[in-house]
């Protein structure tokens, strides 16, 4: 008996532009002669599990080792072609020397400034001036990345240094990605320092802008650099003529021009980061500051964000001990 069943797409809920990527996603895939309905599940995939009835799912890195551990995510396939991917993005997101799921886009910790307030900052602690800083959301990412350079009591000194950027503790319960302010102090000149993501750029007057990813050490360099990464993969359990629908849809996924569209569309960069390299050519056409995001994307050190299979058992609760152990340290 012929499989109808539609192609259930579980894509979590802050994943680009969403109604565009889901849209444009549906169009190549008729363009191409598909009939398949496709089911769009909206996820949060940083809260929640999802269903075990996918047959594709797209979500942050950081809970990629948990999906797989859950048996929700099946070993990617080498028909897909992931040569123009940045080789880090696919070499630092095995499981078990077992690749599972292609690239989508890319997204950094960055600071930002107009080119002429530029004092060639290299790390958090060459700031010195009022920042906001999504602290609360982005804690534990932040936790990370500066683990990663020191791996000792240093980290705090860290975080005791972007506390006192912000303005004190008494910012940090509003310190959230719904409540950040950012944009606006950054266009207001409020603040010559924009900590956030490169998608902020397309909110920002046209000038020229110097973009750093953020290092969250004293190093000149960031040793560790990480990066949060989209992925999609294939369902453990699709199988057969659907399987082959699936694989037809990572491989638009994975399609330059599908690419371009998402980081351009109407006309307008949107200023992500696609993890295809031959991309960048064609956007820094538009914009130069895309050369400078593309070398710094090349080197083979940076990373990617992960963490261990007990990511939706503990990620959140550790987040929430460690600000309430940030409210209540001595400051002194």
């Amino acid at each position: 008996m012929e499989d109808n069943t539609s192609v259930r797409i579980y894509y979590y809920y802050d994943f680009t532009d969403t109604d565009h990527f889901c849209s444009r996603l549906e169009q190549h895939f008729r363009e191409t002669g598909h009939e398949r309905p496709l089911e769009f599940i909206s996820w949060n995939c940083y809260r929640q599990q999802p269903g075990m009835d996918g047959d594709i799912y797209i979500y942050d890195a950081i809970a990629l080792t948990a999906l797989v551990n859950k048996g929700y995510l099946h070993q990617l396939p080498e028909v897909i072609d992931t040569s123009d991917m940045f080789s880090w993005t696919i070499d630092k997101s095995k499981v078990g020397k077992k690749t599972y799921g292609v690239p989508l886009m890319i997204c950094a910790n960055t600071l930002i400034c107009r080119k002429e307030d530029d004092r060639n900052i290299k790390n958090i602690f060459d700031l010195h001036e009022r920042t906001a800083i999504p602290l609360k959301t982005m804690l534990m990412y932040y936790y990370i990345q500066a683990f990663c350079n020191y791996q000792n009591d240093s980290v705090h000194r860290i975080f005791e240094h972007l506390i006192k950027l912000m303005g004190g503790r008494e910012y940090l319960a509003g310190s959230s990605l719904n409540e950040y302010d950012g944009v606006r102090r950054f266009r207001s000149e409020e603040c010559r320092y924009f900590l956030g993501f490169t998608e902020s750029l397309r909110l920002f007057e046209p000038d020229d802008y110097i973009v750093r990813f953020a290092n969250f050490s004293e190093n000149p360099e960031d040793q560790m650099p990480l990066f949060m990464v989209d992925y999609a993969s294939l369902g453990n359990n699709v199988r057969e003529e659907k399987l082959l629908d699936c694989l037809d849809l990572l491989e638009i996924m994975t399609d330059e021009e599908f690419i371009f569209d998402l980081c351009v569309q109407e006309g307008r960069l949107q200023y992500m980061l696609p993890p295809c390299m031959s991309v960048y050519r064609r956007l820094a056409e538009m914009d130069p500051v895309y050369d400078q995001l593309y070398q710094q994307l090349l080197p083979e050190e940076n990373g990617v964000f992960r963490y261990k299979k007990s990511f939706y058992e503990e990620f959140y609760r550790k987040s929430d001990e460690l600000l309430e152990s940030l409210m209540l340290m001595d400051h002194k």
